[in-house]
């Protein structure tokens, strides 16, 4: 979903009116980091739940892909749901992004599962560093830069623009269903141009499978799409006494196929919870890099918020 090398080229054929990029962050720990792809999940850590996510993306590839991310929510039952906020910078070869946004979802306990309906809104600063950027036909020679193009300047081109996007969360016992729509109608100026963002469909689901009182197995699925390109993601976690490891698919096709994901982390008590991911590129890319490096620091209360009435308790092995 995220490539440095058609970015870079659709960075040459700069419009003034209009630019056109996806920018939707991709994470192999997603089933740790649920919240931030969809505001729905707030509160369903049970407690107050705090993450701090690190991505290293195409390692030794110029220009590649980084994020830093910290969120944290929690239940507000005297509202009937929960609420959450979360940080974000993004950092694409020239192209940088920060976000910062708050949600809110309600929370209905019917007789058919656990019903969560969420909304996230914010802001984001872009900004694209044209002292980054060359062009065929620009001079660059002494330490001066004249990229010899209309819109292309010496100066940064920067913007602001509110964000806001939609979810839906569905748990029934062990069956965890989430539905989410990020960058809708998501447009920044940026001096004379105009950066926006098209909307990401993403659907996921998983299942938390117990083999014995310390082993659970559990399979999980993520779908992104923005209606041009589609990504899919399968994989497997095993939660072994405070142990964890998992293996993971990106791709499901010859075109798709992006990465290999290995996973590894441990509960060091029950407030804390450090897993590592490395993924093994599959595409022609992969060639030109060492892989993409990932670190999910989580830190949960794991205490309930007495504030109204507690619903009901939720199984859920990544916190048990």
């Amino acid at each position: 979903m995220r490539s440095l090398v058609l970015i870079c080229i659709a960075l040459i054929w700069l419009k003034p009116a209009h630019i056109d990029a996806q920018q939707s962050i991709q994470w192999t720990q997603y089933v740790f980091n649920q919240y931030a792809i969809n505001p729905a999940y707030a509160g369903l850590d049970r407690s107050l739940s705090i993450t701090a996510g690190l991505r290293s993306q195409w390692s030794q590839f110029e220009g590649a892909p980084k994020t830093q991310l910290i969120s944290a929510h929690l239940p507000l039952y005297f509202l009937g749901g929960a609420a959450g906020g979360m940080i974000v910078n993004d950092e694409l070869g020239p192209f940088k992004r920060t976000a910062a946004s708050i949600s809110y979802n309600y929370v209905l306990d019917s007789p058919v599962g656990l019903i969560s309906a969420g909304l996230r809104i914010g802001g984001q600063r872009v900004t694209l560093d044209n002292n980054a950027i060359t062009t065929p036909d620009g001079i660059y020679t002494d330490g001066s830069i004249d990229h010899q193009d209309f819109i292309l300047t010496n100066a940064d081109l920067s913007g602001v623009a509110p964000i806001w996007s939609l979810g839906l969360f569905y748990v029934k016992d062990l069956l965890e269903v989430g539905l989410s729509i990020d960058n809708v109608a998501n447009s920044s100026s940026a001096g004379s141009s105009r950066f926006t963002e098209r909307t990401v469909l993403t659907f996921y689901s998983a299942y938390q499978l117990p083999i014995t009182e310390i082993l659970t197995i559990e399979p999980n699925i993520l779908i992104k799409t923005d209606g041009t390109q589609t990504q899919l993601d399968i994989g497997v976690l095993g939660h072994y006494n405070q142990f964890i490891a998992g293996l993971s698919l990106r791709g499901y096709s010859e075109n798709t196929l992006d990465a290999i994901g290995v996973t590894a982390g441990i509960r060091v008590n029950n407030n804390v919870r450090v897993s590592y991911s490395f993924d093994l590129g599959l595409s022609g890319l992969g060639q030109f890099h060492d892989g993409t490096h990932e670190f999910i620091f989580n830190y949960n209360l794991n205490k309930p918020i007495r504030t109204g009435e507690l619903p009901r308790i939720i199984y859920n092995p990544r916190y048990n």
